[in-house]
């Protein structure tokens, strides 16, 4: 019986441990969420941006600097909104 208890007590403790090992993972973050988050926003932001001045400069024949004129735009939007 005596082993049994042991075996018990020795699974607990354990247990117990794993619990604030998981505790310290999830309260101690190296990169938190939301500087994950931050940063994911504007990698998509750049990409964006990036792949406008492709598609305009390179494909579209635009100088590259036009992409980032509001005229621009308003032509691209009318296009689309006409069309």
């Amino acid at each position: 019986m005596d082993v049994a208890k042991e075996e018990q007590n020795g699974s607990e403790q354990t247990e117990s441990k794993e619990r604030t090992q998981r505790k310290r993972l999830s309260n101690h973050r190296r990169f938190p969420i939301l500087l994950r988050v931050i940063v994911v926003l504007l990698l998509a932001f750049v990409m964006l941006a990036i792949g406008a001045v492709i598609g305009y400069s390179v494909i579209g024949g635009g100088e590259w600097k036009d992409v980032f004129n509001i005229d621009t735009w308003r032509h691209i939007t009318d296009f689309w909104l006409t069309s």
